[in-house]
């Protein structure tokens, strides 16, 4: 259980140093009216806001895989476990309707 809370220390430690830095670049690009890839200023902080947030969200994912390889695994062959859910519906489904024959003769 302990590693869980070290778990969402580091993921929340991580999104608010990636954040921090993130703004005070933003503050940086606002107050010399800097621009990226030929952008107005006003763009480019957009720009850089939104992958800052990519950027948090990229970095909570690959924490997360990196310290759960059950949820990795989980996660990546989710198609196949829902094949396989649905497979299992359906012999329980036939099953089921053996034994209420059995049960009706």
């Amino acid at each position: 259980m302990n590693s869980v809370y070290i778990l969402v220390a580091v993921v929340l430690a991580t999104g608010g140093i990636i954040g921090s830095v993130g703004d005070k670049f933003e503050k940086r690009v606002r107050k010399q009216r800097l621009s990226l890839f030929f952008l107005r200023p006003k763009h480019t902080i957009l720009l850089i806001a939104f992958f800052t947030g990519v950027l948090i969200s990229a970095s909570t994912l690959f924490i997360v895989f990196a310290a759960d390889v059950g949820l990795r695994d989980t996660v990546f062959q989710i198609d196949a476990l829902q094949r396989d859910i649905s497979l299992k519906q359906e012999e329980l489904d036939v099953l089921i309707r053996q034994i209420k024959i059995i049960e009706n003769s």
